[in-house]
């Protein structure tokens, strides 16, 4: 070990480094205590043995300099004195001492003390190292965390989907660095707009890991194969598929077992661009919003069970003809479930219809904006409790 000894009386400072030195000690001396400071703040000092009254700083303030030092490693510090009053050594322990040693000081109690200092030291040290290395693989995997939400991040909608016929926005807040959330927003053919909300049960990187492989399989799914109801093919390749076979091919696909025994819960909706012909399907997830100006429209709820809940879940599709200029939303259980601060009760349809009834006349892009205001206006705070996501459509006609 490397000890300082700080210790005025020349006899007393050298049995001290003689004796410590035939123990195996890295042995530097001091004479007075701003000699100790100077020669402490070299650093490399693993116990510091002090005499209590010394030149030009004393032992508790030499003490007190070593405690307020910004040093990261703990040195253990050991006070040589004659004073045995109890007053005393509550100062020394207030001002940062660990252990005494009364003078003149005893060959075998000094040793034992310095076990002891070297049993704290080392637990020190590998605990110093234990720290570091948990440091690192926390760093590890919130660099790993960071990669994989942008990953997420770029399996989003890329912009706002605008054509002459269609009209779309949407905002995803995840509460996490890495949400459970999943949205999409696929353009098929120049005609068939796909659009869907899943919510993956739970939080944090599994949760989030699911909703990854949602999107993946969304985005084979979206594109081609049967025939829309209606629907012909175009340029001899068929549209997409009807929501209801996309959720069931979704069941088919996660199982309880494979994800952890977690579920999602989705609503995913087909529009015709041309012909305005509305079709969706849920899992569990609520039904589409539909608004005809400040006019909200009646939609049943098409009452599938969550993905990945039971094996050969059957699904429907809802078909709704939408007019020029007719809204639709598709909203996540953050949205809806939004408790508030120091208040029972949830946001609910009872908030969320008013505030997009208000905004009839908005254009959906501040719209959507305005709905996370309002929410975290509400709640009282902008960290909400689940993950929020909402899409909006708007038909401008055929």
């Amino acid at each position: 070990m490397r000890i300082l000894v700080a210790e005025d009386e020349a006899i007393t400072r050298r049995s001290l480094a003689r004796q410590l030195e035939q123990w195996g000690h890295t042995i530097t001396l001091a004479e007075d205590g701003e000699l100790a400071w100077e020669r402490f703040e070299a650093g490399g000092f693993d116990i510091v043995v002090t005499d209590w009254e010394m030149p030009r700083l004393s032992g508790p303030e030499f003490v007190r300099r070593i405690r307020q030092s910004a040093g990261a490693a703990y040195v253990y510090i050991i006070m040589l004195t004659s004073r045995s009053n109890k007053s005393d050594i509550v100062e020394g322990i207030e001002a940062g001492a660990d252990d005494f040693v009364s003078k003149p000081f005893d060959r075998e109690e000094l040793r034992v003390r310095l076990l002891a200092g070297q049993r704290v030291v080392g637990l020190e040290r590998a605990l110093n190292r234990q720290n570091a290395e948990l440091r690192d693989a926390n760093e590890r995997v919130r660099h790993g965390l960071r990669a994989a939400a942008r990953v997420q991040r770029a399996m989003l909608p890329q912009g706002n989907i605008v054509t002459p016929r269609v009209r779309t926005a949407w905002t995803y807040v995840p509460t996490e660095e890495l949400a459970g959330d999943a949205i999409g927003l696929h353009l098929v053919e120049d005609r068939y707009l796909v659009g869907y909300v899943i919510d993956v049960s739970g939080h944090g990187v599994p949760a989030a890991l699911l909703s990854v492989t949602a999107m993946n399989v969304m985005k084979s799914l979206a594109g081609a194969a049967p025939p829309a109801p209606g629907a012909t093919a175009a340029n001899g390749r068929a549209p997409v598929r009807r929501p209801a076979s996309i959720a069931t091919e979704m069941n088919s696909r996660f199982t309880a077992e494979e994800s952890d025994d977690r579920f999602m819960t989705m609503v995913l909706c087909l529009l015709d661009t041309q012909t305005g012909q509305f079709t969706f399907s849920s899992a569990g997830h609520p039904p589409p919003t539909i608004l005809r100006g400040q006019d909200p429209i009646a939609v049943p709820d098409a009452n599938g069970l969550p993905i990945a809940v039971m094996a050969g879940s059957e699904y429907e599709d809802v078909v709704v003809h939408l007019k020029t200029g007719d809204r639709v939303f598709l909203v996540s259980d953050g949205i809806l479930e939004q408790s508030r601060a120091g208040a029972k009760g949830q946001f609910g349809m009872g908030n969320l219809m008013p505030l997009l009834i208000s905004a009839a006349g908005a254009r959906i892009g501040s719209l959507v904006t305005d709905v996370v205001d309002r929410l975290a206006a509400w709640a009282g705070t902008k960290s909400f409790a689940d993950d929020v996501s909402l899409v909006a459509i708007e038909w401008l006609g055929p």
